[in-house]
């Protein structure tokens, strides 16, 4: 009932905002001139792994303008990701707790920079960063029509109805202005800071070089996406003593309830990383020779460091979030009602079929291989 209500409310947003654009039609413009482009705002996206697959789209922009400077406006969360990116300029950020008033001057703080061009890089219905862009008053205004929300901007791009691999769908957007890469694998380093930060972190837990050193990731965004608690707990324990592994669970701080449970049932001693500012993260995924965990901002930090990653995937679209690189072993159950992509479900067959067994067999696989932390 929910989806169909949201469906609903959906279908009447893009007729009544296409009526809008009506009005705003006569301002769209037709011409681009790249030598006219010298500051850009890029209205970025909310999440972690988002963030991950925007990176080629940041190189991609610069590579194709370079004369232009690039300012990234982004939730605070991600912030740590984007600083370490070395094509953005600049990163301005807000929060879910930017009051009216800060917002009002923020909106007056991006006009003053008089943007050449503002690119929204969302890929669904939100309407957040279609309002940003056009809030700017840059003279061009670049991001998908989904949902009647193109009228927001002077160069609306169409989206396509096939789901297609995520970092091609935010690149088709630059396409609309004729800008591309060929360089499409997102990647990312750690800061100096962070990592000696989290050096100091392991030397405390007394991990060293010599150790076989691997992160366990069990939580993610919706409910769905997370495999069974109890089913982690039975991969660390057998890892744990087949190979003297080092076990690090990692976590966000809204996920402290969820580490607490593994590690009460986990037989053998784990160290717990838990609501560390996300450059630590960066930079301790960095260290780990193996990553295990679901389909999450975690996971998509690991392969854009080049770390070798065993993960799950139920509800998730495979076509869209596969992640990317030849390091990573994915289990998957190919079930009529998968990907269904909702964000809570009663059966979840589609983790439920996983098995501890399958996990530890794709862990001795990627051990087998050779691990080596990134360089």
């Amino acid at each position: 009932m929910r989806r169909l209500v949201k469906r609903l409310y959906l279908i009447f947003r893009a007729i009544i905002f296409s009526f809008f654009s009506l009005f705003t039609f006569p301002m769209r413009r037709k011409g681009f001139s790249e030598k006219s482009i010298s500051n850009i705002l890029i209205v970025g996206l909310n999440r972690i792994g988002d963030n991950i697959v925007s990176i080629p789209t940041f190189k991609a922009i610069k590579e194709n303008l370079p004369q232009a400077k690039i300012s990234v406006l982004a939730n605070s969360l991600v912030k740590d990701i984007l600083d370490e990116v070395s094509s953005i300029d600049k990163v301005v950020t807000y929060s879910k707790d930017t009051s009216f008033l800060q917002k009002i001057k923020l909106v007056n703080r991006l006009r003053e920079n008089h943007f050449d061009l503002a690119i929204d890089l969302t890929c669904d219905y939100s309407f957040v960063g279609a309002l940003w862009t056009y809030l700017s008053k840059a003279k061009y205004r670049l991001g998908y029509n989904i949902f009647g929300r193109g009228f927001l901007f002077n160069r609306p791009i169409k989206h396509s109805k096939q789901p297609i691999d995520v970092v091609d769908e935010i690149l088709n957007i630059i396409k609309g202005i004729s800008l591309g890469t060929e360089d499409k694998k997102p990647k990312i380093l750690p800061s100096k800071e962070a990592e000696g930060a989290i050096e100091q972190f392991l030397q405390k837990k007394g991990v060293s070089d010599n150790h076989l050193l691997i992160g366990i990731h069990p939580g993610g965004y919706y409910p769905s996406q997370r495999w069974l608690p109890e089913r982690f707990v039975e991969v660390a324990d057998r890892i744990i003593e087949k190979y003297k592994a080092k076990i690090i669970l990692i976590a966000g701080a809204k996920e402290e309830r969820l580490i607490k449970e593994i590690e009460d049932k986990i037989v053998n001693k784990v160290i717990i990383f838990l609501g560390q500012p996300l450059k630590n993260l960066i930079a301790l995924i960095s260290r780990c020779n193996l990553l295990i965990g679901n389909n999450s901002g975690p996971l998509h930090i690991a392969t854009a460091l080049g770390i070798s990653t065993v993960s799950v995937m139920g509800p998730t679209d495979p076509v869209r979030w596969w992640p990317k690189g030849d390091k990573n072993i994915v289990i998957r159950k190919d079930l009529p009602c998968s990907p269904c992509n909702r964000g809570i479900c009663k059966e979840h067959k589609c983790m439920k079929l996983i098995t501890v067994e399958e996990v530890t067999e794709a862990v001795e696989v990627q051990i087998a291989t050779g691990l080596r932390p990134s360089q």
